[in-house]
């Protein structure tokens, strides 16, 4: 399960249209341990906060979330084939997450706050190396040969999604990520330059990201040092960025240390 709840009573379910949009059964082995526990009425909270109120039946065929779980399934736009992560943070409260049946990774809309305020504060907040003054010189090192049009041909055939690799350097490091420019003109509109782009680590954490570019560069200007400094990363770290979703610019990030 997540990295960030290690020892919170945790499960998965695969989402079907068939079986589970009026009602979800809760795994058996889950309500052995934790059943007596779940109150009535229980809530189901999204990374971006918002959250649904349903109610918990426990009848002959198990444990399920019954009243109020259509909607969640509903308003949310939850597909066949989805995986959801269901973690048992406080008394009846679960943190939930989604995982998209074609991308691997979670929808834009679970992660981005409402709330403007929050958003400015939270996943934009300066870093202190990575501030809106920071432009990378020409000479900087990683955006050449590992992103170059013959490495995202290869990543292509190994991962199924465009992919570009990037080495860092002790630039990247001290300073921030370029992406690849070629890249972006051939797999992305250019107009997402002025969107936030999400990246999704192996764990499972996801990161919000804001670029800043010129006519010849593309750089991380937000989000990139705590991206780097959750996952510990270092010069030499070969970092395999594969493009899940297009529309919303969200990176499935492999690294190999």
């Amino acid at each position: 399960m997540d990295d960030v709840y290690p020892k919170k009573p945790s499960f998965i379910k695969f989402f079907s249209m068939e079986t589970n949009i009026d009602c979800l059964r809760l795994p058996p082995e889950f309500v052995a341990y934790h059943g007596n526990t779940l109150p009535f009425h229980c809530r189901l909270v999204l990374p971006n906060g918002r959250s649904w109120k349903v109610v918990l039946l426990n009848i002959a065929s198990g444990c399920h979330f019954h009243t109020g779980w259509c909607d969640f399934i509903l308003d949310n736009d939850t597909r066949h084939g989805d995986t959801l992560t269901f973690t048992l943070v406080s008394e009846g409260i679960f943190d939930v997450k989604r995982y998209g049946v074609e991308s691997g990774c979670p929808p834009r809309r679970d992660i981005e706050v409402l709330n403007s305020d929050v958003e400015s504060d939270e996943p934009y907040s300066p870093d202190v190396a990575t501030s809106e003054d920071y432009e990378p010189s020409e000479t900087d090192s990683e955006a050449h040969s590992d992103c170059s049009i013959d490495v995202s041909a290869l990543a292509l055939a190994d991962y199924g999604h465009p992919t570009f690799v990037v080495v860092l350097t002790e630039s990247s490091i001290k300073k921030s990520l370029k992406i690849s420019i070629e890249f972006w003109r051939q797999h992305i509109r250019t107009s997402a330059l002025e969107d936030p782009i999400y990246f999704t680590v192996e764990s499972g954490g996801t990161w919000l990201l804001q670029l800043e570019h010129t006519e010849t560069k593309i750089w991380v200007k937000k989000g990139w040092k705590r991206f780097k400094d959750a996952n510990r990363l270092v010069v030499g770290v070969r970092c395999t960025f594969q493009l899940v979703d297009v529309d919303e610019v969200h990176f499935y990030v492999h690294f190999d240390r």
